[in-house]
């Protein structure tokens, strides 16, 4: 099982990993959120969503949804709201 410091390095990780696609640029916005506006990995709080999660696949899996959402939403609020909302779940 992940400490909940692997479980934010494998998520910052993943959003730091490129794969050619808009995808990129909404992980970027996660990533400047998450990192640098709203704290850093040091403040596990956070990244609470997390916790349940047991796996690398789990947090990829989490992170895709959490892409996906963004996309199909960005044109109704900000990405801050946005994220929040889905990390709330």
């Amino acid at each position: 099982m992940l400490t909940i410091e692997e479980k934010i390095k494998n998520f910052e990780d993943l959003l730091n990993t490129p794969n050619g696609s808009y995808a990129d640029n909404i992980k970027a916005d996660i990533h400047e959120y998450l990192f640098l506006i709203k704290g850093n990995n040091s403040d596990t709080n956070n990244f609470h969503f997390l916790n349940p999660l047991d796996s690398k696949n789990e947090i990829e899996k989490k992170l895709d949804m959490i892409v996906s959402k963004v996309i199909m939403h960005e044109h109704h609020a900000g990405i801050e709201d946005i994220i929040e909302d889905i990390i709330s779940i």
